[in-house]
């Protein structure tokens, strides 16, 4: 493990645009190398005795004839040529965790929490894992409570077997790949397909997807609550984890993190585009509790005055770790902190972009663009 250190002189950014604390900000003449950024501690698993396949090889494993789909999928996900995953996990966040940890009773280490969670796995939850690192990204984000952290994971590898997650990120596969379409019963076709129109009506305004990355190579996941088009919570719910999950493979394959950042963007948003408590309710459960240690910040630029009375209801139904997460982005102060993430001459304008974009074409993100790969993207 390595921490390196930025030869560079630090000044501190306090500003109301901000939900929460502050933020360090570098001043440096040099180019900074996207894998060492500030207060970072780069972690590779390259080498990690936590693999996929030492979980194949258990004796207990049962005997199956052929493959699911959805095991296909993620075996083609982990045959792909990556860059080694890398951890923004940072020397602060472990120092926040471990004394966290110790307050509650708890002992932190990772690799002995890991190592127990897969073994209280069974054969067939491990099959849902998303990647090998999941289990780590649960014991971290409950703090050394490993029995938490066990019953957490466990309701997520159900959650995403029961809302068929691999078929969600793979429902536009067969219909560009025959060979796919081959290989698929007409019961699985159908199912996908519906799947695949699902998601292309909701995202037909564009109110959620995927456009850059920041500096150090995390996918820019923006979302536009004033483009909302649909009333179906389940449909939104997976709108929004095909989007997530493509989003996390963005990243994967441009810089080997694992974060993502949010930007949400409050143009043309009024009351009535606020969806119902249940639909709020339904999308923090699952960021907070599915895809915990993922989002990296989130960014909520030029919020509207109608706005807060929004905020004052959901801000009680979000935990103190996504809270800290959280910087508001108004004026010149908010304007600053978009230009340290972000090469802003490539940012949507919600997000302080100052260049000029092409037009989102939902057709041509979701047919044509792989599903690694943002909007317009070279």
């Amino acid at each position: 493990m390595t921490i390196p250190m930025a030869t560079s002189a630090r000044t501190l950014l306090r500003s109301r645009s901000l939900l929460r604390g502050s933020f360090d900000h570098e001043q440096t003449n040099a180019t900074r190398h996207k894998s060492e950024h500030f207060r970072s501690c780069v972690i590779t698993h390259s080498q990690s005795s936590f693999s996929l396949e030492s979980w194949g090889d258990e004796k207990d494993a049962p005997q199956q004839s052929k493959p699911s789909f959805r095991e296909e999928n993620l075996a083609k996900q982990f045959s792909k040529e990556l860059p080694p995953i890398a951890d923004d996990f940072t020397k602060l966040d472990h120092e926040r965790r471990v004394a966290i940890a110790t307050s509650n009773g708890f002992s932190y280490d990772e690799a002995s929490g890991v190592t127990s969670i897969l073994n209280a796995l069974t054969p067939r939850e491990k099959i849902f894992l998303a990647d090998k690192n999941m289990p780590l990204r649960h014991y971290r984000a409950e703090k050394g409570n490993l029995d938490e952290a066990i019953r957490k994971i466990k309701s997520t590898l159900k959650w995403r077997e029961e809302f068929g997650v691999e078929d969600i990120k793979r429902c536009f596969d067969h219909l560009n790949n025959s060979q796919q379409k081959s290989d698929l019963s007409p019961e699985k076709e159908k199912e996908l397909t519906q799947l695949a129109n699902i998601i292309a009506h909701e995202n037909e305004t564009g109110k959620i997807y995927s456009r850059g990355y920041d500096k150090d190579g995390r996918c820019i996941l923006y979302l536009t609550p004033g483009r909302e088009n649909s009333v179906d919570e389940i449909n939104n719910m997976r709108h929004l984890v095909y989007h997530l999950e493509r989003a996390i493979a963005c990243t994967r394959r441009k810089s080997g993190l694992q974060k993502v950042c949010i930007v949400i963007g409050y143009q043309g948003f009024k009351l009535t585009n606020a969806p119902p408590m249940s639909t709020v309710k339904h999308t923090l459960t699952i960021l907070q509790g599915h895809y915990p240690e993922r989002m990296h910040r989130a960014y909520i630029c030029d919020p509207p005055l109608v706005f807060r009375t929004f905020w004052n209801i959901i801000k009680h139904f979000i935990d103190s770790a996504t809270l800290e997460k959280i910087a508001f982005c108004a004026g010149k102060e908010g304007k600053l902190l978009l230009d340290r993430d972000f090469d802003t001459s490539n940012t949507e304008k919600c997000a302080g972009g100052t260049g000029k974009l092409r037009e989102f074409d939902s057709r041509e993100y979701l047919f044509k663009t792989p599903f690694d790969h943002t909007f317009d993207e070279s």
